[in-house]
């Protein structure tokens, strides 16, 4: 019994340790436009000049959630809402996803999506979770 407790206590230990890593949500980074978005992820991610395709819509009720897209490379986007409320409704769709597991990074009205693991069965880039902690935003792996 006494091997479980010290267990459960080292396995808490780590979690509250990350918990206070996470920035607020009234600290999180906004941009003013996309290409704005794209030259800061670019500056850490390094994204390709003239990536193929096209980026995914999040859709909310029939409607376009984005203000704005553009592909960082083949396999992750950047998008720009218009507002908190598109923003949280993008999140829980990429969450409520059952395509796979999707790590990104969101800020106050950004989102980074790297979808490599969906699309190629490529592990994500192992510098999207430095793109959080670079551009003060939060890191998530969501989907099913």
């Amino acid at each position: 019994m006494l091997e479980i407790v010290v267990a459960i206590s080292l396995v808490a230990v780590p979690l509250t340790g990350c918990a206070g890593q996470q920035p607020r949500r009234e600290d999180l980074k906004s941009f003013g436009s996309i290409d704005e978005a794209y030259a800061a992820v670019d500056d850490v991610l390094g994204c390709d000049s003239k990536p193929v395709g096209d980026p995914v819509v999040p859709m909310g009720d029939g409607v376009r959630l984005t203000s704005s897209q553009r592909l960082c490379s083949e396999d992750v986007q950047i998008d720009l809402y218009p507002n908190q409320d598109a923003l949280e409704k993008s999140y829980q769709t990429w969450a409520d996803s059952s395509q796979g597991k999707i790590p990104l990074v969101r800020g106050n009205n950004w989102m980074v999506v790297d979808l490599s693991q969906i699309a190629s069965g490529q592990p994500s880039s192992p510098n999207i979770e430095r793109l959080a902690e670079r551009l003060n935003g939060e890191y998530a792996v969501v989907g099913k």
